[in-house]
């Protein structure tokens, strides 16, 4: 991973952002949706959307390769590519509470995957 450079004079953010190319998933309600987390900061995120969903105000992301959930609002929206401002972090990898019950099995499914090769 390596600092976001592009433009970062001009960038207003306090804190400095991480390019990726994560595996991620957006949760909203019943809807879940393939995404690329493209970079992240402990303030906020730039996913680009696999498919035409589009998700609004409150969701939840999960990175798959952190084993990670966070508590997003969309902040902006460029054709498939969205901005969110993270405002909860829940960590996967041991006991997650109740509201992040469905990313955490969606994150297991997805490790499990990985190690059957069924990805």
């Amino acid at each position: 991973m390596t600092k976001h450079a592009s433009g970062a004079e001009n960038d207003r953010r306090g804190a400095v952002r991480i390019q990726t190319q994560r595996s991620g998933k957006v949760l909203c309600g019943a809807f879940a949706w393939d995404c690329v987390i493209r970079d992240l900061s402990s303030q906020g995120v730039r996913v680009q959307m696999l498919t035409g969903g589009a998700p609004a105000g409150q969701v939840q992301l999960v990175d798959l390769e952190a084993g990670l959930a966070h508590d997003v609002s969309v902040a902006w929206q460029r054709e498939r590519e969205f901005g969110m401002r993270i405002v909860r972090t829940y960590d996967l990898r041991g006991l997650a509470p109740a509201v992040a019950g469905t990313a955490k099995r969606i994150w297991q499914a997805s490790r499990s995957d990985v190690s059957t090769g069924s990805r």
